[in-house]
């Protein structure tokens, strides 16, 4: 664990900027999974829809997410993003992909067999909400800094929020 600790100080933080543009598309992406994985059924697993629903959701959320960034820095700068900028605006949408791809392998894994749909629809949802609790400790990370007992509940926390704001958009649209 020395390994750990030594990488995390010597690293440089992210600037601001770039950690709360990559912490939006984190919360964006998994929030935005878990309540795409909630409504789906066993027969949606069975057929391979599922897995097609998750990789849409999560391909959207990026398309939109990057599109509203890139709108945003328009709006705020008067300028267009260049070719640099564009790709680090990919950068920082990244973790929407991350959130996606876990349940999509888990409900490819459920398609071909190897796994029941409500196992894999289980795990994908615990992974996500995971990925929300754990949200303190990766904002530590990249500001380069240790993470403290309020970071780990702030983070399990927020994904108790998440799992209310996905049950409200199970009610409301469904």
């Amino acid at each position: 664990m020395a390994w750990f600790r030594t990488n995390r100080q010597n690293r440089p933080s992210l600037p601001a900027d770039d950690v709360a543009a990559r912490t939006t598309a984190y919360v964006y992406g998994n929030l935005l999974i878990l309540a795409a994985l909630v409504v789906l059924n066993p027969a949606d697993i069975l057929d391979g829809r599922g897995m097609f629903v998750i990789l849409g959701t999560g391909f959207s959320t990026y398309l939109a997410h990057l599109t509203s960034e890139l709108v945003g820095h328009r709006t705020r700068r008067g300028e267009s993003l260049g070719r640099s900028g564009i790709i680090h605006e990919l950068r920082n949408a990244m973790p929407i992909v991350s959130s996606t791809t876990i349940p999509a392998v888990l409900l490819a894994a459920a398609w071909i067999g190897w796994l029941t749909p409500v196992a894999a629809v289980a795990v994908a949802v615990l992974v996500t909400v995971g990925r929300m609790a754990l949200l303190g400790v990766i904002l530590s990370h990249l500001r380069a800094e240790k993470s403290s007992l309020r970071t780990i509940l702030a983070g399990v926390a927020l994904a108790v929020v998440c799992v209310v704001v996905a049950a409200v958009k199970i009610l409301l649209t469904h």
